[in-house]
């Protein structure tokens, strides 16, 4: 077992990396913000943790001031696009990524430039890391079943509902999109910790789309759908390396077939068949699937709002 865990170290610790940003990603679709600015502060994230430990600053403490700061960056930026919605948001939060990656190359004086930096003294360990995730787990958990949480989901299906039982829609979005760019930056500064480098490309275009793609692969309803997706993206391209050439087909034809065929993710799968089994065991007649195709179901009695699914303004 110790042989097995010292060979595939580095994989646990990107797994448990891609959990966080996962979530962030998770956080967002799942009340209906098509925001990918988390991407973004995991490069805030893993620059800011780097460059303080670099100048002598402890790594905790580091890591903390980096959150912290895109923290506050988050609010700022949330009321800057408070008036977006769906397709708008979504490519105003990419090109967010897209104008950090720039500023990032053309720094050098203090990101490193295209080479970026690296021999950042502070690391994290695998057991510390798994604590972090274990926590968030917990944290999420306790909201997803929590008024809140039933909010932040209300929010997704249908906004004028949720203005008509008090919510504030426009302050609960503000708190969705905060949180999802702090589980980025948390991300981001505990990836500089575990691989001691950091360039432009590490939150570039191609992480959008391994957020995304672990977030839909999972399912995006309940937190055990970014731990599946982080689990799909990071080990699969390990466990098929034998077909050599032919992994990318491989790998690709995976993804299109679970997106295809369980389009509310492994989670909603798993949840449609235990449904299922439950009706036969009660002798109830299949039922026709309540899950919408990609964002989950609407409560009894709650009509959802075509332009919630579409994605929503902060």
């Amino acid at each position: 077992m110790s042989l097995w865990f010292t060979a595939h170290e580095v994989l646990i610790k990107t797994t448990l990396i891609y959990v966080l940003l996962a979530f962030s990603f998770q956080v967002v679709l799942r009340s209906g913000l098509f925001s990918f600015a988390s991407v973004g502060f995991f490069g805030l994230g893993g620059y800011g943790s780097a460059s303080l430990t670099l100048h002598g600053m402890p790594g905790p403490l580091a890591l903390l001031l980096s959150v912290a700061g895109c923290l506050v960056l988050s609010i700022l930026l949330a009321l800057l696009l408070s008036r977006l919605r769906g397709l708008y948001l979504a490519l105003s939060t990419v090109a967010f990524d897209l104008i950090l990656g720039v500023v990032a190359t053309n720094s050098g004086s203090v990101t490193g430039g295209p080479v970026g930096l690296f021999g950042v003294p502070a690391t994290v360990s695998t057991a510390v890391l798994a604590v972090i995730v274990i926590v968030t787990i917990v944290l999420l958990s306790r909201l997803e079943h929590g008024p809140i949480g039933r909010s932040f989901e209300l929010l997704r299906l249908n906004e004028d509902l949720a203005l008509s039982v008090g919510i504030e829609v426009r302050r609960r979005r503000m708190v969705v999109f905060c949180i999802s760019a702090v589980l980025g930056a948390l991300a981001g500064g505990l990836d500089v910790f575990t691989f001691r480098t950091i360039n432009p490309q590490t939150a570039g275009f191609a992480l959008i789309t391994t957020g995304l793609t672990m977030a839909v692969l999972g399912g995006i309803a309940r937190w055990p759908g970014a731990v599946i997706g982080a689990l799909i993206v990071v080990w699969l391209p390990s466990v098929i390396s034998a077909i050599g050439d032919y992994r990318n087909v491989v790998d690709g034809t995976i993804i299109v077939l679970i997106v295809v065929f369980a389009p509310t993710g492994i989670v909603g799968l798993a949840q449609r068949g235990w449904t299922a089994v439950r009706r036969r065991r009660r002798g109830d007649g299949p039922g026709r699937s309540p899950d919408h195709p990609v964002f989950g179901h609407a409560p009894a009695g709650v009509a959802p709002n075509p332009a919630a699914t579409g994605g929503q303004a902060l």
